[in-house]
């Protein structure tokens, strides 16, 4: 009698741990709990795959996105650029950072004009955060993606090299 207890008591922890590993944050927050408040979750169903999803990353696809960032089209048109997106910490390239009010906004749009130009593929943007014009571009997961388009931008724009170099910042993700 006793053994069966614990051969039951041992399934009963079993099958406790299995289903609890199979719920996601998303769930346990939005189930009721006496004594507190209650917490509910809108959320897209692409957002709601991605969490708690093992992301796999391999070098071929890394070469792949860099590749398609870098890569120019002969007509200089941009390709369609993905509507779903998630925000992650990641790296950009600064290109221009200037805080002269007669010249950093014209600066800054031109080096935006330049860089998009020879590099369609590639997000590039302007902030405004005062007194200081800034350049940013690319969207690159890794280090390692980042300092390879900085070696092929600064080979391209010789002139704008001293100032080019790779920052922590927020990217867009795309959602597929």
């Amino acid at each position: 009698m006793r053994k069966s207890f614990y051969i039951f008591l041992c399934l009963f922890s079993i099958c406790a741990y299995t289903n609890a590993q199979s719920r996601s944050i998303i769930d346990d927050l939005n189930t009721p709990k006496a004594g507190q408040g209650k917490i509910v979750i809108y959320q897209d169903e692409g957002l709601k795959n991605l969490i708690g999803a093992n992301m796999i990353s391999s070098v071929a696809s890394s070469a792949n996105t860099v590749t398609n960032q870098l890569s120019t089209s002969s007509d200089g048109a941009s390709t369609d650029a993905p509507k779903n997106f998630i925000r992650a910490k990641g790296y950009r390239i600064q290109v221009y950072s200037g805080n002269d009010q007669k010249v950093a906004k014209n600066e800054a749009n031109y080096r935006k004009g330049a860089i998009q130009s020879s590099f369609p593929n590639m997000e590039v943007s302007v902030s405004y955060n005062s007194p200081v014009w800034r350049v940013r571009a690319g969207n690159f997961k890794t280090q390692e993606q980042a300092s390879q388009a900085l070696s092929e931008m600064k080979a391209k724009f010789p002139g704008f090299g001293r100032e080019m170099r790779i920052v922590d910042d927020v990217i867009k993700i795309p959602v597929e």
